[in-house]
């Protein structure tokens, strides 16, 4: 942990009700509460508000009782701005949704009303109007996740589906982020010789073996690349950090004293694309494609300091499985978690351990503003980040208390 991060930490430790050197536990409405953390000190956030028109949670400010959807929209939208403060600019998000149906709805000069959504029987759609309200506010909607519940509750209706899944959305400050894939691979279904042959239809039993046109076109150098992409690829493997090339682009740009948006003209490119190349910040720098960088050689007379990092080096290009596993996919069956005395609707372990994974960095910081008995609290500490929790019942805080003593008894 960095001094800067340490010095978060504390400042964090010493403004919550409850603390330890794992977690920091505030107590209050999470708009307000979110103020009392320091800006950019949390690296992923992973909450579950109270479902709109679900559960009475006794307690006079709880979210989730709103007489109209809209304001429970905005009261999560105030939220979430306070989220994105804290949150470092390659910060995520996770926030899961449930939806709900509408029933109660009043008429309108003694009829119901005939078109619209806010009619009896209508699926209010709740999880993707608070992400579009989220997306408007400035956050990017990078995954719609479909948590499967295997074990979902039987519904009772006759004139639709049982529901049996939920969306979990990943949400970003940014375009660029901390994501750890490699963390939550999944084993191939096939080895790489099985899928080099189904891909390039080897064997009697190809899927073009009653077809002699497809075969023809199937085993043709066209539908190799297409299936193999180029036969070489170019790569560039000592390139050194683009913050780093940037610095000394923009010391070559300074000396030449000409301005980006000349260089952008000489180089026949947007100026958004151009200024990347001189961008020193982590998020928005990029190294220059192959032929850009001779351009940028030639027009700022550069010298020959990074002639050798910049070398390209040709290899072939195999198809082949990813070593460590194939992209897990956007569908996930976890089986819901059993209630408890202090609340029944909990974040499965197994669901926050998962998403976690991915976006908690070693020994990074986990925030829920929603934090209930803490599902997403323990798994942030059992994986060796630290957690701040938030919530309006002490109940709920002391739960998390009980729980992660249990669960790491090492905590002081």
């Amino acid at each position: 942990m960095s001094r800067e991060t340490r010095a978060s930490w504390e400042a964090i430790r010493s403004a919550a009700d409850v603390e330890s050197s794992g977690y920091a536990l505030f107590r209050g409405d999470a708009a307000d509460r979110l103020r009392d953390i320091p800006t950019g000190s949390v690296d992923t956030c992973l909450t579950s508000p109270p479902y709109w028109q679900a559960r009475d949670y006794h307690h006079e400010s709880q979210v989730g009782l709103e007489a109209d959807l809209d304001e429970y929209v905005t009261r999560l939208l105030n939220v979430f701005r306070g989220v994105k403060r804290v949150l470092r600019p390659e910060g995520t998000a996770w926030l899961n949704i449930g939806d709900t149906y509408l029933h109660g709805v009043g008429t309108v000069d003694g009829k119901p009303p005939s078109r619209g959504w806010k009619r009896n029987k209508q699926l209010c759609l709740v999880p993707y109007r608070v992400a579009l309200a989220l997306q408007e506010d400035g956050w990017w909607v990078r995954n719609v996740m479909v948590w499967h519940k295997p074990n979902a509750m039987p519904a009772s209706v006759a004139d639709r589906l049982t529901n049996v899944w939920e969306p979990v959305f990943l949400l970003t400050r940014s375009e660029r982020y901390y994501f750890d894939l490699d963390s939550i691979r999944v084993p191939h279904v096939t080895d790489d010789d099985a899928e080099r042959k189904r891909a390039c239809n080897g064997g009697s039993n190809g899927k073009a073996r009653q077809d002699p046109e497809l075969r023809r076109w199937l085993n043709s150098p066209r539908h190799r690349a297409t299936i193999q992409g180029l036969a070489e690829v170019r790569r560039r493997p000592n390139a050194p950090d683009a913050t780093e090339l940037a610095a000394y682009l923009r010391r070559a740009l300074e000396a030449k004293h000409v301005s980006l948006q000349w260089v952008a003209d000489q180089l026949g490119e947007p100026f958004e694309r151009t200024r990347h190349y001189f961008r020193t910040d982590m998020i928005g720098s990029r190294l220059p494609p192959e032929e850009t960088w001779t351009k940028l050689k030639a027009i700022l007379g550069l010298d020959s300091q990074y002639d050798a990092a910049m070398a390209v080096e040709v290899g072939d290009n195999v198809f082949r499985n990813h070593p460590m596993g194939r992209n897990p996919g956007d569908v996930q069956s976890i089986s819901l978690s059993r209630g408890s005395e202090f609340h029944f609707a909990m974040m499965p372990r197994k669901l926050a351990d998962w998403v976690l994974r991915a976006t908690l960095p070693e020994g990074g910081v986990c925030l829920d503003p929603f934090m209930g008995p803490g599902t997403t609290g323990l798994s942030t500490i059992c994986l060796g980040g630290k957690f701040i929790g938030i919530d309006i019942r002490r109940d709920y805080l002391q739960a998390f208390v009980r729980a992660a003593k249990e669960a790491v008894p090492l905590l002081v």
